[in-house]
């Protein structure tokens, strides 16, 4: 699957938010993954009108629907029987089985999203949690303590304890304090794995052209 993994489709799924900040999001990937991911895709997804949706139930859904390397966006809160998980819902979560990971923004909004500043703030969170779940794509872990990047910024895989600060804590302490840059050891392990990605992708390349 790594042939699809250098391009990227973001799915909206209901109307969570606006093209311009889903195009925001797609650039920030594009930045943040640089040599890894080279272009994106904007997709809308329709959906009832649900207030939760099983996590995994959703990876699938965008895997047969849209296919390839997907980050689906949704406002329902994602729901997982992750036994790890103290609470039942989760900002984010990506499917072992395929390259689908999926985002919530339920829990991301300001109290009152009604100005501008508000929204910009929704909008970054959602780009933080979205690096995160990407880099899972690619095979990062999360980082149980707290890796700092060179900027001095937290790293997008950066977790913590959940449990310690529940969700609206832990959207300041850790979403909040996140970058777009990933720490050294992150760093590291991309530049290792981008090459395996470019051989793989020419080998099926050059299978099919002589095919």
């Amino acid at each position: 699957m790594l042939e699809n993994i250098s391009k990227i489709n973001i799915v909206r799924i209901g109307e969570c938010m606006t093209y311009s900040s889903l195009k925001e999001i797609g650039e920030n990937i594009l930045e943040s993954f640089r040599g890894m991911i080279e272009e994106f895709k904007i997709f809308h997804h329709e959906a009832p009108a649900v207030d939760t949706i099983d996590a995994l139930l959703l990876t699938m859904i965008l895997h047969e629907e849209i296919g390839g390397h997907v980050l689906g966006i949704t406002d329902a809160d994602l729901t997982t029987k992750d036994e790890d998980e103290f609470y039942n819902t989760i900002f984010g979560g990506k499917n072992d089985m395929n390259h689908v990971a999926v985002v919530s923004t339920k829990r991301l909004s300001p109290l009152n999203v009604a100005t501008e500043a508000d929204y910009d703030l929704y909008v970054e969170r959602t780009i933080k949690v979205s690096l995160h779940e990407v880099g899972h794509n690619f095979g990062l872990t999360d980082h149980a303590s707290y890796k700092l990047a060179p900027d001095g910024s937290l790293c997008p895989m950066s977790r913590g304890e959940f449990n310690k600060f529940g969700y609206l804590g832990y959207v300041r302490a850790i979403i909040d304090g996140r970058g777009h840059n990933f720490c050294d050891e992150c760093t590291h392990f991309l530049k290792k794995f981008r090459p395996f990605q470019r051989r793989f992708a020419r080998l099926l390349k050059d299978k099919c052209f002589l095919h």
